[in-house]
């Protein structure tokens, strides 16, 4: 049973750790054309903080250091918008609205998309979290009945 439940332990904290893994440096991305001050007031309007956090980092969904092609380009993130429900996974469902041009003109999805652009992710590298060291360093130690 014990052994079990170290195996689940491990399995949890490499799911974890993955998410603190840092980003490789990719080409840049063309400069986002909106306006992230204008941006951020849809952010708030459309209470996108619900499920992204205030800061993209917290939340169902983490934008700050995605690598979701969804936010590589501008016109990928309109696209997402748009046709969310055909490019979303289909299980498990997100409850994301799908943003229709009439509810969220173009302009305004690139004032979005550049204000989510300023997103940056302050976790700590794994190696500097004190207690997932000691999670890792028992979970390595060997298994007695």
């Amino acid at each position: 049973m014990r052994h079990r439940i170290r195996i689940a332990l491990l399995a949890a904290i490499a799911t974890l750790a993955f998410q603190f893994v840092p980003v490789r440096a990719q080409a840049p991305a063309a400069a986002p054309s909106g306006d992230p001050v204008k941006g951020k007031t849809l952010y708030e309007m459309y209470t996108c903080y619900a499920c992204h956090g205030f800061t993209g980092e917290t939340g169902a969904r983490v934008l700050a250091g995605s690598r979701s092609t969804n936010l590589a380009t501008e016109s990928a993130f309109v696209t997402f918008l748009r046709a969310r429900a055909n490019v979303a996974p289909p299980q498990p469902s997100t409850t994301m609205p799908n943003y229709s041009a009439a509810t969220l003109p173009d302009a305004q999805a690139k004032d979005l998309y550049a204000f989510v652009k300023t997103f940056t992710s302050h976790a700590p590298p794994v190696d500097q979290i004190p207690v997932f060291g000691q999670i890792l360093t028992e979970a390595q130690k060997p298994y007695k009945p």
